[in-house]
């Protein structure tokens, strides 16, 4: 087998490297030095997806990289997008070097891992001289003692170690000695097939408690493209260690931040479709294809325009509101044109846009409501100083009427920001159509709005706006987390 040719060969070149620097005195530089440690777990645990960047010359499965730009550019572009870099110091099978690890170290200030086939305490004090930040070591070669003796020698440097498992009985070795960061080689050391399923399959032995404590996942292997960082978003690794695809990526700055986001994306995602959706979401006010991408991105089950409306000032023109309406449909997000009191030529302009829904304002006038061929939200404001029965009566008769499909129940001022009494709702008989609840609602409250009126759907738009009232559009922050909220 492939790995038991390189721990061989490792055996055979360790009493070179003593040779040139004897035992005593490595540990004594070790022991004495001063450099300051950046730390490679630091960089794995901020938010959002880590990426490591890899640089070596050769590996036993690719054979020689075809690499498109020198070191120094590399580490340059590297430092800009990678959160930590790993370099190959393995010298017969990877064509590493330690010397490629010291000319790094001069070249950027990101915490470095020394990646290399650790089996003698020798290795762990010569990373420490070398400049790494971080060291390899790797379940299949080391016996729990041996792994324990190097794993302790590098915390007693300073030193972080990713601990590389590809199978059930490693992890289960590595989880047993309560290790900080588990690496997951998708690469079979053994035959060195690669499954990136692997991570997703050891990734599940690694319950939320043990996350939450502070125990971060890598997976390292195998990336070629977008459609395996989308794989991999499932597993809900802290980091990805990538080698091949960016060293021979012209631009791998561009590539890494291509995938980080790509990553973080699919993540929100997975969380958002995890929450059980009891009550859909209606983001109201899409102004822009800007608003229109926070409501693909995040999952809103309706989009809605303002149209023929110039006294709000989310009001666009009917050809703005259909280029977004195509635009939502395409991720089958249902579209709603919001208006006041339309005529019968507005009605018609709205369904010539292709929308799923009119929700009316004001009048509903009655050769409207014969002529409209899609299906009508029907918009009840309930003031402060209202009269209950007369709210009940407008809510009967839109519920008897067959085109009207939802009740959207709203503040007595739509679009002011303003709540109304929840419990309100209880009283009222809406028989088979969807309620709308819209008024007032926010990150902080619609949790409570949901718990207490029970809406098919919630309603919000400025809510999820700017609080600097000269910034237009949607806040990304509150989209996220009113959607979040909304479906707990």
């Amino acid at each position: 087998m492939i790995l038991d040719v390189i721990v061989e060969d490792k055996l055979k070149r360790l009493p070179e490297h003593k040779k040139r620097i004897s035992e005593e005195k490595m540990k004594e530089l070790a022991l004495s030095s001063t450099r300051k440690i950046n730390s490679f777990y630091e960089a794995l645990k901020k938010d959002g997806l880590s990426v490591i960047g890899e640089f070596k010359k050769a590996s036993p499965s690719h054979g020689t990289m075809n690499n498109k730009i020198e070191l120094v550019e590399r580490i340059r572009q590297y430092s800009e997008s990678a959160d930590a870099i790993s370099c190959l110091t393995e010298e017969d099978h990877f064509n590493g070097s330690t010397e490629y690890l010291k000319q790094i170290r001069n070249m950027t200030q990101l915490p470095i891992i020394r990646k290399d086939f650790i089996i003698d305490p020798y290795q762990v004090y010569e990373a420490r001289v070398i400049g790494a930040d971080a060291i390899l070591l790797i379940a299949a070669i080391l016996d729990d003692d041996k792994f324990k003796e190097l794993y302790e020698l590098a915390y007693s440097l300073g030193l972080d170690v990713l601990c590389e498992v590809h199978d059930e009985e490693e992890m289960k070795r590595m989880l047993a000695l309560d290790v900080k960061i588990i690496g997951i080689n998708n690469r079979n050391l053994k035959t060195f097939e690669v499954n990136l399923e692997t991570t997703k399959k050891l990734s599940d032995m690694v319950t939320d408690d043990m996350r939450k404590a502070g125990k971060l996942l890598v997976s390292e292997s195998g990336v070629s493209d977008t459609d395996d960082i989308k794989l991999l978003a499932k597993s809900r690794a802290d980091a990805l260690l990538i080698g091949t695809v960016l060293m021979e990526a012209e631009k791998p700055c561009e590539l890494i931040s291509e995938f980080k986001c790509i990553y973080d994306n699919e993540c929100e995602k997975e969380e958002l479709a995890g929450n059980e959706k009891k009550t859909e979401v209606k983001i109201c006010g899409i102004t822009s294809e800007a608003d229109a991408r926070l409501l693909i991105k995040y999952g809103a089950d309706y989009g809605g325009m303002v149209v023929f409306y110039p006294k709000s000032k989310r009001d666009i023109t009917i050809d703005e509101a259909g280029k977004l309406a195509k635009m939502l449909k395409e991720s089958d997000i249902k579209t709603v044109a919001v208006t006041v009191s339309p005529d019968t030529d507005k009605l018609r302009q709205i369904q010539d846009n292709g929308f799923d829904y009119i929700q009316i304002h004001g009048e509903l006038y009655e050769d409207v409501y014969n002529e409209s061929r899609i299906p009508i939200i029907r918009a009840v404001n309930i003031g402060k100083n209202d009269n209950m029965d007369d709210i009940k009566k407008s809510i009967s008769e839109a519920a008897h009427k067959e085109k009207i499909v939802g009740i959207l129940l709203d503040a007595g001022i739509p679009g002011s920001g303003k709540t109304f009494d929840w419990n309100s709702v209880k009283e009222l008989e809406l028989k088979e159509k969807k309620l709308f609840l819209a008024g007032g609602l926010n990150s902080l409250n619609v949790a409570a709005a949901v718990k207490c009126a029970m809406p098919d759907v919630v309603d919000i738009s400025t809510g999820v706006e700017y609080d600097d009232i000269l910034i237009k559009g949607k806040d990304e922050k509150k989209v996220k987390e009113f959607i979040l909220n909304a479906r707990k």
